[in-house]
């Protein structure tokens, strides 16, 4: 029996697969590209180890990919194999139920089941990151955050993994709006954790809600911190344009697009919304785009039929919109409006009700019909939890819907909208900032809305 890194009892046949496992593991909550290396070391030098398997085949689905559903059912049946052939521990196994739980369409049982082998096991960092990335997905904050509460106390600063889950705390503690407790495990965790790209992220979240603007473009000013990362680097640079954004730095948000978030023409559907969701934001504003939308409208039309995640179909349909490909956009909202009644699982179900909505107001946000895009989205809002993604990934829904408000003539309603955002980040917003300066200043209601949709709200520097 040997244990790893975490201080765990792992069932391998040999000491090289437990280094493996270990670079793995550390690698895992670094989202380090060279993980998938690691984990097929430690297959190599253990074919049986069965955790091994189930945690790939959990990495596998977390991705949100039709095509790999073959390859992580491959992944539970060479775990179950495994199993067979050598006794594991109830931790392990307990891992793999986890992954059948996932493959059966039942993602929250999934992570309730991780969730319990930590009731036994606390510091089982794998099984905690798996969960905490789960409920991410799921959009169940308060679990994230309360698992959390549970489990970072019992990680002391000698633990060689504690940076790690302090940065996973962080971000569980941002997304439920203790901005200030989140700011604080998040600048520990990198402290501890210099590769903690996740805690470093976490830390950009707290500054970006609380209107933090050149505070966040310090924090992210050297991207050696993140340059280990897998796609996680390009979300972090998306943040970084954000900053740059709040600021009006419009060219400076362009070349980051070019050179580093769109950089490399992956179609990873994080990095597909990290790309549609700037450009729409962008557009917003009154910025020329250019042909940008085309490169991700190609890689969407292969994802019309993906159904695995909501919050990645919702961005689909944004980035064939923004290439005016109307009929792929609607063939994803009808999906959407078919799941949200009849699909088997009940968190596809929720979150395809709510995204539904979301995608015809974007529908008609696009036709210019700005009334029905307003009614749309507003009743998609306070639902789009359910989707999953951060605060700041779904805020591009809330901008959508005040922009709708304001270019339908609906300023009463804008107004508080926009008063709220600018008092929830500190007294600082641009978005919000520039349309109140529109709306006071508006002739009248209807000349205003065609004033504001076609007026470029930033400035190019």
């Amino acid at each position: 029996m040997y244990h790893d890194l975490s201080g765990e009892c792992v069932t391998v046949a040999n000491d090289a697969a437990r280094l493996a496992w270990n670079d793995t593991l550390e690698a895992v909550l670094a989202h380090a590209a060279a993980t998938p290396e690691h984990l097929a070391r430690a297959l190599a030098a253990d074919p049986d180890f069965a955790l091994a398997h189930a945690a790939k085949g959990l990495m596998l689905l977390s991705l949100a990919r039709s095509e790999l559903l073959g390859a992580a059912r491959d992944c539970h049946i060479k775990a179950q194999a495994a199993i067979a052939l050598r006794p594991v521990t109830q931790r392990e196994r307990m891992m793999v139920e986890a992954l059948a739980f996932w493959l059966a369409d039942a993602p929250r049982l999934a992570a309730e089941h991780l969730e319990a082998i930590l009731e036994a096991h606390p510091l089982d960092v794998l099984a905690l990151k798996l969960s905490h990335g789960l409920r991410f997905m799921l959009g169940d904050q308060a679990e994230m955050l309360a698992c959390l509460r549970r489990t970072a106390p019992a990680f002391g600063e000698s633990h060689p993994l504690s940076g790690y889950v302090h940065g996973c705390h962080a971000f569980a503690l941002e997304e439920q709006g203790f901005y200030a407790e989140a700011e604080g495990a998040g600048r520990l965790a990198v402290a501890l954790a210099p590769r903690d790209a996740w805690g470093r992220h976490a830390v950009a979240h707290v500054l970006e809600m609380t209107g933090r603007a050149n505070e966040g473009i310090t924090w992210l000013g050297n991207a050696r911190n993140w340059s280990h990362a897998n796609n996680l680097r390009f979300h972090i640079v998306w943040h970084l344009a954000l900053f740059r954004l709040e600021r009006g730095e419009t060219a400076e948000v362009l070349r980051l697009y070019d050179n580093d978030i769109r950089g490399e023409p992956t179609d990873d559907y994080r990095d597909i919304a990290n790309g549609a969701s700037l450009l729409a934001r962008l557009e917003y504003a009154g910025v020329d785009v250019g042909t940008r939308w085309e490169e991700l409208a190609a890689l969407a039309e292969g994802r019309i039929d993906d159904g695995r995640l909501v919050f990645a179909d919702l961005h689909y349909a944004l980035s064939l919109l923004g290439a005016g490909h109307v009929s792929g956009a609607e063939a994803i909202a009808r999906m959407l409006v078919e799941d949200g009644q009849a699909h088997r699982s009940s968190e596809r179900r929720q979150a395809a009700h709510h995204g539904a909505l979301a995608a015809f107001g974007l529908l008609a946000f696009h036709e210019g019909d700005y009334t029905e895009a307003a009614r749309l989205l507003g009743a998609a809002r306070d639902g789009l939890i359910a989707i999953g993604g951060s605060h700041a990934q779904r805020d591009l829904f809330e901008q959508a819907h005040i922009e709708s408000l304001i270019r339908a003539g609906n300023h009463e309603r804008a107004a508080p909208l926009l008063a709220e955002r600018i008092t929830k980040r500190g007294g600082s917003n641009l978005f919000a900032a520039r349309r109140m300066t529109l709306l006071r200043n508006r002739p009248a209601a209807r000349t205003a809305a065609l004033a504001v949709a076609a007026t470029p709200l930033a400035f190019a520097h």
